[in-house]
């Protein structure tokens, strides 16, 4: 099962458009296991510790559900109102479990590790009012049962106070592990950030290079060679050939400006892999989604569309 798992996100790596949108992925996959995780953990902490078989069914099957979602495309994962129906049925679940543990077993901190979710499942760009609207609602459900004193339902869970002090380690336990996972999100991110404004930099001081150098018709022996140069000479041979690839795909990153300078020579697949110090299935992934921001056409090869377009 879980090699099948780790195939399938392998395989959604090579297929994503750019390393952006494979980081997305790879994030949403990273904190989808780590729900799975904790609803793992209820269940185990039903099952050993507090003989809740009924409870240890539900948070069974909410387990085996959040982890068959690492198999749907992303396309379904990302859809802003599934993810809205889950969080609030999440939320729903605190709260029951909350209502009917008592305030001892502080099954209330679960709202915290719902909430450190909603950072990273929802954008606040474009999500702040589904965001708003999941915690007022857990906010809510926690004020509801502080007001009541916890008598929402007649039915109460009969506890014993060793019983709602394993509740209550668990808890602190899930909340340092949904700390630590954010804290990994974060650290993500920033590198991701800092990756893409060198390689802007990078970019921009390779198009703004203005030295024409003769050329010396040894282009490919430079590719193959790794030289340092080659750029530079290939620039010096094609001036315009960046800015013209750049109008039609902007969001082409350096290494694939790299790789299309060599499809421009029609090197194949192999050369490439070795000019770039690459393995050939990068090569071949690269060159996918150089296909799919350059918008070219299934039956047409990469080579001859880069030569006779740019």
């Amino acid at each position: 099962m879980l090699k099948y798992i780790s195939s399938q996100i392998e395989k959604k790596r090579e297929g994503a458009k750019d390393e952006i949108e494979y980081e997305k992925s790879f994030l949403f996959d990273v904190y989808t296991l780590a729900l799975v995780f904790l609803l793992g953990c209820n269940m185990f902490l039903n099952v050993i510790f507090l003989k809740q078989y009924v409870y240890a069914g539900l948070f069974g099957g909410l387990t085996l559900f959040m982890l068959s979602t690492l198999m749907w495309p992303d396309k379904i994962r990302f859809n802003k109102k599934l993810l809205t129906v889950l969080f609030f049925f999440l939320g729903i679940v605190v709260f029951y479990c909350d209502t009917i543990g008592g305030e001892g077993c502080m099954n209330y901190l679960s709202y915290v590790s719902l909430t450190i979710a909603i950072a990273f499942f929802f954008d606040y760009s474009k999500d702040r009012y589904i965001i708003f609207f999941l915690i007022s609602s857990y906010i809510l459900w926690f004020l509801m049962n502080i007001v009541t004193d916890y008598s929402l339902f007649s039915y109460q869970s009969s506890l014993s106070s060793l019983d709602q002090w394993y509740v209550r380690v668990y808890k602190v336990i899930e909340i340092s592990f949904c700390t630590f996972i954010g804290v990994y999100f974060i650290s993500r991110k920033e590198k991701m950030i800092i990756k893409y404004h060198l390689e802007k930099e990078k970019l921009n001081d390779l198009i703004k290079k203005t030295d024409k150098i003769n050329f010396s018709g040894e282009l490919y022996e430079l590719a193959m060679s790794k030289n340092s140069l080659f750029i530079t000479y290939f620039k010096s041979e094609f001036p315009d050939f960046f800015d013209k690839i750049l109008k039609v795909a902007p969001n082409l990153v350096s290494s694939e400006l790299e790789i299309c300078a060599l499809l421009k020579l029609n090197l194949n697949t192999k050369e490439i892999a070795s000019a770039t110090n690459s393995t050939v299935r990068s090569i071949e992934g690269k060159k996918y989604r150089i296909r799919r921001k350059l918008d070219i056409p299934s039956e047409t090869d990469t080579n001859l569309f880069v030569i006779n377009t740019f």
